[in-house]
């Protein structure tokens, strides 16, 4: 089923889809202490089912009678499971609760508390850099129902039991602080927020063999009574038969913003799944999967904006042009990416001498909406071949420039939705691709504008193309595809154009976020001034008449304030850039790990830095040896003009072009 969705939060008790091989697989067998009543028997169950166990507890693992200890304190369960091709396999279960917590105030700036690091009882440091991990208990399942009582005691009673001075810490001179049983802890949860629940599977380091089923929950935890500044806890151990409480860990907690602490929680982290074609039947199922992430898939396709269905990225992996890989670590939160590969084709025309290029300015939709792009036409590749090479690229690109500029018409051309151009009525422009040279690979991450909530990793090829029959001034093309149209409009630009193109579109973002901010202070003014005449009406009202009715109005005018007035308020107050890109939001090794996934081979990309080489020095050697096509080597003639020699030139572009003849040899 789907996850169901309550104010556009996830429900706690959905299961998420299981990772493969497990996917599809169910519980056909729940073991529990009358099963295995001794460790002797949980170490002959876990015989029967293949595991061998006469390893365990060497070195660092841990020995049977510590997993039976953990079944009957209730930490871990025992289920046999049946996978979808009929094979038995038994699994240990565990559930863990990743809170990021805060108080009220500091919830609306997404500012949350991090534990940088935790010190035991013995003086022992330790970094931690992790949200508050609380292991669960299987009779605390299912979670909905025990949601609030969950994440008081996981704030009250473990990590958070004790606040104290960020000061404090096990030193000379500073002895571990004593259990006071006076002391009573000020903090108090008043709401929580179900994020989201994954669920991992892999073999367990204690136990050798075992796999194990990690159910993690992500919930946003509310308090108040907390510091307003970083401030240290205290963790002492459990009540052990009346004996004294050792303290188990002094814990240090910084107020850090949400993007900050996102790139600490992905240090380390490791992909612990990728979806490619064939992984999902279907786009409900699909759907199904993305369900278990706080991705709001509510807003996806629906009114003018950009997002798009759940459908098209279903049939982007099915197109093999998208995949998408899940990264995470167990005390950290889960990370979906997408990865695309998308060719950038810099057109030229090959009649005409100069360096401009056409360059999209913008994008019109068949309903009428227009979207600025203000980049080189680009289009995703489908990774059906591997790996990216020459006679790859010089395909590709012929195929993106004969889709995007079959058709084209005067740059002033507009769709009227009422009615919209029938591919009949125009003629297709004769536009050949002469010659394609690959210039270079890059990377760029992101946030999706077509999947709200996906960060994306684009690995782009740039290259560059040589074409005949291009219009020689700006111009419009229009792409048909079945029932729908759009239509684009192309300048010819050079490098320094580009730039104060992108100059004056950030010019007008800025001076849009400014009027709105006006906007927003001025109704905000002129609400908070009506609010505040309502209520004291309702004040003049309530000397006069006990009406109740009279305090339900008032008890409204307050919501009113809370629920809008004080947002608005915060929203004068925020600063001018808040945006944090999704490569300051990522670790650097895993942006490593990400950009070293690229289709084009090393060797190819050598070969190509190599060719360029060959060229300057070829030009360099021309000026200097008088073979270059004109006696002045400070002023070359330009080749194809009356007296030049373009002998030189032609030798030049057989090292850095890839002809059309080479996607026939490809073929053949």
């Amino acid at each position: 089923r789907g996850s169901l969705r309550l104010n556009g939060v996830a429900d706690p008790g959905y299961c998420p889809r299981l990772p493969e091989p497990y996917t599809g697989s169910k519980a056909k067998q729940v073991l529990t202490l009358k099963d295995v009543p001794t460790p002797e028997a949980l170490a002959e169950m876990l015989h029967l089912n293949g595991l061998d166990t006469s390893t365990w507890g060497q070195g660092n693992t841990k020995e049977v009678s510590k997993f039976w200890k953990e079944m009957k304190l209730d930490e871990a369960g025992l289920e046999i499971w049946e996978r979808p091709d009929g094979q038995l396999a038994i699994v240990r279960v565990t559930h863990v609760l990743r809170a990021k917590v805060t108080s009220e105030e500091c919830h609306g700036r997404d500012i949350w508390l991090f534990n940088t690091w935790q010190q035991y009882g013995d003086g022992r440091k330790r970094t931690r850099n992790g949200l508050l991990s609380e292991k669960l208990t299987i009779s605390e399942m299912p979670l909905q129902a025990h949601l609030h009582e969950v994440c008081q005691r996981a704030v009250t009673e473990e990590e958070m039991q004790r606040v104290v001075d960020a000061e404090c810490h096990i030193g000379p001179g500073n002895p571990a602080p004593q259990y006071d049983t006076s002391y009573t802890c000020p903090l108090q949860v008043v709401r929580e927020v179900f994020v989201d629940h994954t669920v991992e599977i892999e073999e367990s380091k204690s136990y050798p063999g075992l796999k194990t089923v990690y159910h993690l929950y992500t919930v946003d935890i509310i308090c108040t009574g907390l510091p307003t500044v970083n401030f240290n806890t205290l963790e002492f151990e459990h009540a052990d038969e009346g004996g004294p409480r050792g303290l188990k860990y002094i814990h240090a907690w910084v107020w850090l913003k949400w993007p900050t602490i996102q790139r600490y929680l992905l240090e380390g982290s490791d992909m612990k799944e990728r979806m490619v074609k064939g992984s999902f039947k279907c786009s409900s199922e699909l759907e199904d999967w993305l369900s278990q992430f706080d991705l709001g898939l509510e807003e996806w396709g629906v009114g003018d904006n950009d997002n798009e269905p759940v459908s098209e990225l279903f049939k982007e992996v099915e197109e093999e042009k998208a995949q998408l890989e899940l990264w995470g670590r167990q005390d950290g939160v889960p990370l979906l990416m997408r990865v695309v590969h998308v060719l950038q084709v810099m057109v030229k025309s090959a009649t005409t001498v100069g360096d401009k290029f056409i360059f999209q300015e913008s994008k019109q939709r068949n309903d009428g909406r227009l979207q600025p792009v203000n980049r080189l036409l680009a289009k995703k590749l489908d990774t059906t071949r591997l790996p990216f090479d020459g006679a790859f690229f010089m395909k590709a690109t012929r195929e993106a420039i004969k889709e995007q500029l079959a058709y084209t018409a005067d740059v002033h051309f507009q769709l009227s939705p009422d009615k919209l151009p029938r591919q009949e009525d125009y003629q297709p422009a004769n536009i050949t691709t002469n010659s394609v040279e690959f210039c270079d690979h890059r990377f760029d991450l992101g946030d999706s504008p077509s999947f709200k909530g996906i960060t994306t990793m684009y690995h782009l090829y740039t290259v560059h193309a040589l074409c005949h029959g291009l219009p020689t001034q700006d111009f419009a093309s229009l792409n048909f595809s079945g029932s729908k149209v759009d239509a684009s409009v192309w300048r010819w630009v050079t490098w320094q154009h580009t730039m104060d193109i992108l100059h004056a579109r950030a010019g007008q973002l800025l001076e849009r976020d400014k009027t709105r901010t006006e906007l927003l202070a001025s109704a905000r003014s002129a609400g908070a001034q009506s609010l505040e005449q309502c209520r004291k009406a309702v004040e003049r009202m309530s000397k006069k008449s006990k009406d109740p009715d009279l305090q339900m109005l008032q008890n409204f005018l307050n919501n009113i304030e809370k629920q809008v007035i004080s947002p608005l308020e915060l929203v004068e107050k925020l600063p001018d850039l808040t945006t944090v890109s999704a490569a300051e939001r990522l670790p650097p090794c895993m942006v490593s790990a990400l950009a070293d996934k690229k289709l084009v081979t090393d060797d190819f990309l050598d070969e190509v830095v190599t060719n360029k080489r060959r060229i300057h020095r070829s030009i360099t050697d021309g000026f200097t040896d008088g073979s270059a096509p004109g006696k002045d080597p400070a002023c070359p003639r330009i080749p194809g003009r009356p007296g030049a020699s373009t002998a030189w030139m032609d030798g030049l572009f057989s090292v850095c072009t890839l002809p059309a003849a080479a996607v026939e040899t490809e073929h053949r």
